[in-house]
C-alpha cells in the first residue's frame, strides 16, 4: 500500500486584485506564513517541506493556484491528507445569482467576471473541483474579510461558505464568519482574529497533551468568543486526524545533528508598512490590467493618462485643471466631469494648490454631500498651477494619503502605456525618493522591476575613429557599449539608468553588471559578424561602486569566459560623475583616491583588463583624479568642446596622459579620446589632432549606434583626412 501524503496549500492576499473598493488588509500574508511555520515547525509540524505550497502577495494568482490544486486533487490517494488556508478578502459579485463566492486574489479583475466568471478562485471550484475529486480526506480553513462593508451590506459571501455542509462526509471546513458578518483583524495579535486562536490552538492550547486534531482546533477556536463566532463543519475524520503533536515530531526521522534555529530578523518599520498593500494594488490597476477603458478613439497623451487615473482609483471622473489668476480652465478629462456642479470646491481647491503647490503634494476637498475631490498639482509656471482632479475616488486608496498623492503625480508625468515598465519603476523610485525606505515587500518587487527594464535594454555599438592626415590611416579605433530602450532610438536611457542611485548599491551593482554581462554576449556575436581579423576593444560603463563589489567583478570574468573574449579587449570606463568616496557608514583604510588607485591596480593584475576614466570635464572630475589612477584611456566629455577655454583644457588634458611617458615611468602615453564630438563643436579636428589627441568618438563620422560593426566608408574616411588636415 502506498504511503500517505499530507499536503497543504496557503494562501495569503493582502491588496485585493484590482478591486479598489475593498480595504487592504494588513495581516493576511503573514498569517499564511505563520500557518506554514506551524505546518512545519521542527518540533510539532506534521507536513513536509515540499509538500506544504505557499502563495502570498504577487504570487497568490488565481490560475497558479486553480491548477496545483486540480493537480493535487487528481493525483490523490485515499490516505492522502489535503488542508487548504486561505486568508484575505471574499467577494460575491452584484450581478451574482447563486450562493457562491470568490476568494480574492491578487489578480482577481471584478469587472470581467461577468463575461469570464472562472477567471477567478471561486467556492464552487473548491467544493466541486477539489474536494469533492480529493480521494483522501480534506480540510478547508476561510479566514475572509468580509467585502460587503464596502461594496454591499447584503452580500451573500458568507451564505456560500454554508454551501460546504453539503460536502462529501470525507471534507470538514473551519469557517470565520456566517452569514451577513464580518471577519476582523488585530492590531494587537498582528494577526486575523480566527488565525490568531487558531495558531494558538494547534501550538497545543486546543489539547493538554498537545496531539491537536482539526476537530479540536476547531472546537478551541469557537470556545474563544469570536464576534461573530466562526462556523465550523467537523465530519467523519475531522476528529481525528492530527495536523500538530507534541515532540518529538518528524524531525526524529532526520538525523539530530542539525544547527539550531538561529532565530529571525525583521527590518524596523517602514512609513509605508501599512500601506504597501494598497500601493501594490494601485500599481496593478495603472500598469498590468487589461480592463483599462479607454474610448475607442484611442486618445493619447493627456487624456489617456486622465481616463487610465479614474478607472485606477475607481473615480466617478478625473479632470486636470488649470488655476490660474484668470480662472479655472479645464485642460483634459473624463466623460462625467461638471465644472460647474463642482465649482464650489474647486474654487477651494484652486485657493489651496496654488497658495501651497510647492509644499503640499495633495489635498482632499470634501462637501456636507459626501463629494470628495482629490487634488494633486502636477505643474506650475508663473501664476499657472496645472491641478489633477480626482472625483469621489475609492475610499480605501484615498486612505493613503500623501504616498497616493505622488504616485498620482509621478503616473501623470510618466506614460503608463508607452512604456509601463518604467513609468512603474518611476513611481516606485518616487516612493523611495519621497518616503526613504520602503517597507521589504515593496523594496523586493522594485528590485525585481529594475532587473526587468535593465534587461529590456538593448546595447548598441559608437565606433571611436583614430585620426590622421591620410583617408587611409582614418578607421575605427574601438567601440563604446551604450544601453537604448529600442535599437533605433538614439539618445541614452539616462532616466531609467541614474533611477539605481535613489535605490543604493545593490540597485546600482545589479544594473552595471546586467548591462555588461549583455555588452559583452552582444558584442562577441556581432565582432563574429565583422569584415576584419581580430576583435577591436570594447568599453563598458561602471560605476565607482561597482568596482568595489566583488561579486560585480566575478560577473566580469564569468561574461568574458562565456563569450570567449580576451579580458585585454574589455576596457572599464569609470563616470566622472561618480564620487570616490566611502559610503554612508562606511570606512577606508586609506584615503579616497590612495584606496581605490590600490583598488584598480589590483583589480588590473587579477582580471588583466583595462580601466578608463569617463565623463572627464563634469562632475567630479579632477586633474589628481585622472594623473594618479591606473588608467589606460581619458575620455573627455563633450561639455569641454564648448567651453571658452576648450583648447587650453584639451592641451592639459594631452600634457597629463603623456607625463608617465616623459618620466620613463611607462612605454607609451595613454589614449585620450573626445567624446560627442559632432558638427556643432566649435573646434575643429585639425584643432584636436594638432594637440596630440587622435581619437575622437561621435556623429561626426556619420555612424550612428548600432548593434553591428562595420568599417567606416572612404567616403568618410576622406572627409575626415581633409578635415584633420584643415581643408575643409
Amino acid at each position: 500500500m502506498a504511503p500517505s501524503r499530507r499536503r497543504a496549500v496557503l494562501i495569503g492576499v493582502n491588496h485585493c486584485g484590482y478591486d479598489v473598493q475593498l480595504p487592504a488588509l494588513r495581516y493576511a500574508e503573514s498569517d499564511a506564513q505563520a500557518m506554514r511555520s506551524v505546518l512545519l515547525d521542527e518540533r510539532i509540524g506534521t507536513f513536509d517541506d515540499g509538500d506544504v505550497d505557499l502563495y502570498i502577495g504577487p504570487h497568490a494568482t488565481w490560475q497558479d493556484i486553480k491548477t496545483k490544486l486540480r493537480d493535487i486533487a487528481l493525483d490523490s490517494r485515499p490516505s492522502d491528507v489535503l488542508l487548504v488556508y486561505f486568508a484575505g478578502h471574499a467577494l460575491v459579485p452584484e450581478w451574482s445569482t447563486q450562493l457562491d463566492a470568490y476568494l480574492v486574489t491578487s489578480d482577481l479583475e471584478p469587472d470581467k467576471l461577468r463575461r469570464e466568471p472562472d477567471n477567478g478562485l471561486r467556492m464552487a471550484f473548491l467544493k466541486r473541483d477539489v474536494f469533492e475529486t480529493f480521494a483522501g480526506t480534506s480540510f478547508l480553513i476561510l479566514d475572509c474579510c468580509h467585502a460587503g462593508i464596502y461594496l454591499d451590506a447584503n452580500l451573500r459571501h458568507a451564505e456560500a461558505m454554508q454551501t460546504y455542509r453539503t460536502q462529501v462526509d470525507r471534507h470538514s471546513a473551519l469557517l470565520a464568519c456566517p452569514n451577513g458578518s464580518a471577519a476582523r483583524e488585530s492590531d494587537e495579535h498582528r494577526h486575523g482574529l480566527l488565525t490568531h486562536h487558531l495558531l494558538r490552538g494547534l501550538r497545543g492550547q486546543a489539547n493538554g497533551s498537545g496531539r491537536v486534531s482539526f476537530g479540536q482546533m476547531a472546537t478551541y477556536v469557537a470556545e474563544q468568543g469570536l464576534e461573530p463566532p466562526p462556523v465550523q463543519l467537523v465530519q467523519m475524520y475531522g476528529p481525528t486526524t492530527v495536523l500538530t503533536q507534541p515532540p518529538v515530531s518528524r524531525h526524529e526521522r532526520q538525523a539530530l545533528s542539525a544547527p539550531a534555529n538561529p532565530g529571525t530578523t525583521r527590518p524596523c518599520k517602514s512609513p509605508l508598512e501599512d500601506r504597501s498593500s494598497s500601493i501594490m494594488q494601485l500599481l496593478g490597476r495603472v500598469f498590468r490590467s487589461e480592463a483599462h477603458p479607454l474610448p475607442p478613439s484611442h486618445q493619447q497623451g493627456q487624456a489617456e493618462r486622465v481616463e487610465i487615473i479614474r478607472y485606477a482609483l475607481d473615480a466617478d471622473s478625473v479632470a486636470v485643471l488649470e488655476f490660474s489668476g484668470r480662472g479655472i480652465g479645464v485642460v483634459n478629462s473624463t466623460a462625467r466631469f461638471d465644472k460647474d456642479e463642482l465649482w464650489p470646491m474647486l474654487e477651494l481647491s484652486a485657493a489651496d494648490a496654488m497658495q501651497y503647490r510647492t509644499s503640499m503634494p495633495g489635498h482632499v476637498v470634501s462637501n456636507d454631500a459626501d463629494r470628495r475631490l482629490l487634488c494633486v498639482p502636477v505643474s506650475y509656471e508663473d501664476d499657472r498651477t496645472l491641478t489633477l482632479i480626482v472625483v469621489d475616488p475609492a475610499l480605501a486608496l484615498l486612505d493613503m494619503g500623501e504616498p497616493l498623492a505622488v504616485m498620482l503625480r509621478t503616473i501623470w508625468d510618466s506614460n503608463p502605456l508607452d512604456d509601463p515598465t518604467e513609468a512603474e519603476m518611476r513611481v516606485m523610485t518616487a516612493l523611495r525618493t519621497n518616503f526613504g525606505r520602503l517597507p521589504l515587500n515593496l523594496y523586493q518587487y522594485a528590485f525585481s522591476l529594475y532587473q526587468k527594464l535593465i534587461g529590456s535594454m538593448t546595447m548598441v555599438f559608437q565606433p571611436v575613429v583614430e585620426l590622421d592626415q591620410r583617408a587611409a590611416g582614418v578607421s575605427v579605433h574601438s567601440y563604446e557599449a551604450l544601453a537604448r530602450r529600442a535599437d533605433h532610438e538614439v539618445r541614452a536611457p539616462l532616466l531609467a539608468l541614474r533611477m539605481a542611485y535613489a535605490w543604493g548599491d545593490r540597485f546600482v551593482i545589479e544594473r552595471d553588471a546586467l548591462l555588461l554581462e549583455k555588452a559583452v554576449r552582444s558584442y562577441a556575436a556581432a565582432d563574429a559578424e565583422a569584415p576584419w581579423q581580430g576583435t577591436k576593444p570594447l568599453s563598458v560603463n561602471v560605476a565607482v561602486r561597482s568596482l568595489l563589489s566583488d561579486s560585480y567583478l566575478t560577473q566580469v570574468s564569468k561574461a568574458l569566459a562565456e563569450a570567449d573574449l580576451h579580458p585585454r579587449t574589455l576596457t572599464l570606463e569609470i563616470s566622472e560623475q561618480d564620487p570616490i568616496q566611502p559610503g554612508p557608514g562606511e570606512r577606508w583604510p586609506q584615503e579616497p583616491l590612495a584606496y581605490f588607485h590600490r583598488r584598480l591596480t589590483d583589480l588590473a593584475r587579477e582580471l588583466r583588463i583595462n580601466f578608463a576614466v569617463d565623463d572627464f570635464g563634469v562632475g567630479y572630475a579632477s586633474l589628481a583624479r585622472m594623473a594618479e589612477l591606473p588608467l589606460t584611456q581619458i575620455k573627455v566629455d563633450r561639455a569641454v568642446l564648448h567651453h571658452p577655454l576648450a583648447l587650453e583644457e584639451l592641451a592639459l588634458v594631452a600634457r597629463v596622459a603623456r607625463h608617465a611617458l616623459d618620466r620613463g615611468h611607462a612605454p607609451q602615453a595613454r589614449v585620450v579620446t573626445v567624446e560627442g564630438y559632432d558638427d556643432e563643436a566649435p573646434i575643429s579636428l585639425k584643432e584636436i589632432y594638432d594637440l596630440g589627441i587622435h581619437h575622437v568618438q561621435g556623429y561626426f563620422c556619420g555612424e550612428v549606434a548600432t548593434t553591428s560593426l562595420r568599417p567606416l566608408d572612404q567616403s568618410v574616411r576622406d572627409r575626415i583626412g581633409a578635415r584633420v588636415r584643415g581643408e575643409e
